[in-house]
């Protein structure tokens, strides 16, 4: 299985056709997918605002592949800080999570919406957590 980073290359090589850099980041979105794949993938659509008929505008798959890019980093950041603490809270005897990292132990996406087209609004990195009614698009 290749990595995220294989397939954002893949959405930025113009070299390939408007249809497998799209495939390329479908990919990147199933490997990291926030609010879920489907809602995740409508986010970026939106933002970006990928057109119906990719050949259009190609530009449109990069900054989505790009804002999805830059909330994973963060993501990744927090995973590694949040890895780095439960080791020496392990040391010190604490063998379960406190009660607001459980989130964390989910199965389902961070942000999950159950609703694919009732997501938040907002950039994906600006993004911390649950999701805000008040700030979502249908």
């Amino acid at each position: 299985m290749s990595s995220f980073a294989t397939h954002r290359q893949r959405v930025h090589d113009t070299g390939r056709s408007a249809r497998a850099r799209h495939a390329a980041l479908r990919t990147c979105v199933a490997d990291f997918a926030p609010f879920g794949f489907r809602a995740t993938y409508h986010h970026l659509c939106h933002r970006a605002r990928i057109p119906a008929e990719l050949a259009a505008d190609p530009a449109s798959l990069v900054r989505a592949v790009e804002e999805l890019h830059a909330a994973r980093r963060l993501w990744l950041a927090d995973e590694a800080a949040f890895m780095a603490r439960r080791r020496r809270e392990k040391a010190a005897g604490m063998r379960h999570p406190a009660p607001y990292d459980r989130w964390r132990y989910r199965a389902h996406a961070p942000a999950y919406c159950p609703d694919p087209e009732f997501h938040p609004t907002e950039p994906l990195p600006r993004r911390s957590g649950g999701v805000r009614p008040d700030r979502a698009v249908r």
